[in-house]
């Protein structure tokens, strides 16, 4: 009997700390993890994994963490959650009482993690615009060679108001064979056995956004790719975009414009034109286990012979969440060039394996 009553009294102080919201009626106690106008993302204390709450459904809301809530006007609101609408959020600030926020002026509100939590705790708070990867893969891909190798990179991403900018590079080394070499020779040209190839690439987007739906973008990538032969390819492009769905868990979008190819092979030929560009992008939250999957497909078409003269890329990557802030990635990434170098192939398909850290 007595340590029944021990363990109650343990139990009395996490359960009154615990946020609680209510839902048609029902009250839920645990911890809310993110709020938008759209839903309240919480983890119970009834079982494992996150329950995501329509914001529409939610009658009641308490939470014991404060909340920074940083609006459209560079102000910022911290305080505890005390009362939610599917229009405004209600936060009790200190010394000021009650304050609702329409959720048309909420930039970003992250739950604080207190004093003693780690970076990637506190990052939310600290740097509420900022988000971003770094990734550690085996890759596997054939093109000119069969090739296997490692690669790393990272992005960054600021997003605030109407204006989103995505940074990211990535690098790849790698030993491979010559897909020339005879499988059916016993005696192997030492000179030709292995080839060593390291391939660059870095981008930089900026969209912003000139209704709910319609944006304007700027971009440039470059890459260099030692087993295409390739010196340098250099894409800049500008154009508009349209959403056509833009949800909590789903983003569609296709984009339009035009862009200017650059490539400089090794031996110094060079091919340049100007194309149309023809994109596509997507960002799904998957139904389970927290997964996520993002794709990207752009077709780049010289103006002056689209049937002949043109760029081709497409890249897909899911990840799994497998502790916290680390994921399970796996990526596939096809490149087609109509005009590559004379010792290379127009097809480059790469397949990734690896770990992912989001922060």
């Amino acid at each position: 009997m007595i340590r029944v009553f021990l363990v109650a009294l343990l139990l009395v102080p996490s359960l009154a700390a615990a946020d609680r919201v209510t839902v048609k009626g029902a009250v839920l106690e645990g911890t809310v993890k993110s709020i938008s106008g759209k839903k309240i993302v919480m983890k119970t204390i009834y079982g494992k994994g996150d329950l995501t709450i329509p914001t529409a459904d939610v009658t009641a809301i308490e939470t014991d963490a404060p909340f920074h809530v940083f609006r459209a006007d560079d102000g910022q609101t911290v305080g505890p959650v005390v009362g939610i609408t599917p229009t405004a959020v209600t936060i009790a600030e200190q010394d000021r009482g009650p304050a609702e926020i329409p959720f048309e002026q909420v930039q970003a509100a992250p739950r604080d993690a207190g004093e003693d939590a780690n970076w990637f705790e506190r990052r939310p708070v600290e740097s509420p615009w900022w988000s971003g990867y770094t990734d550690l893969s085996f890759a596997s891909f054939d093109s000119s060679v069969h090739t296997t190798a490692l690669a790393t990179g990272f992005g960054v991403r600021r997003e605030r108001g109407p204006n989103r900018t995505r940074f990211g590079a990535s690098y790849l080394r790698s030993t491979t064979r010559d897909e020339e070499d005879d499988p059916d020779t016993t005696e192997v040209d030492e000179s030709d056995e292995e080839v060593t190839g390291n391939e660059l690439r870095g981008f930089l987007r900026h969209e912003h956004d000139l209704t709910a739906r319609f944006f304007a973008f700027g971009s440039l990538e470059a890459e260099h790719d030692g087993i295409e032969e390739l010196a340098l390819r250099a894409i800049p492009k500008l154009g508009a975009g349209y959403k056509i769905v833009d949800s909590e868990d789903v983003l569609f979008s296709v984009d339009s414009g035009l862009a200017y190819v650059y490539q400089k092979y090794f031996g110094g030929d060079t091919e340049s034109f100007l194309a149309a560009a023809f994109g596509a992008e997507s960002d799904v939250k998957l139904p389970f286990l927290g997964a996520k999957w993002d794709t990207r497909a752009d077709y780049l078409p010289s103006l002056s012979d689209w049937t002949e003269d043109y760029f081709l890329r497409g890249e897909t990557a899911l990840l799994i969440p497998i502790y916290e802030q680390l994921s399970i990635k796996a990526a596939l990434i096809d490149e087609y060039n109509s005009k590559p170098a004379d010792d290379a192939v127009s097809n480059s398909l790469t397949t990734l394996l690896g770990l992912s850290l989001v922060y």
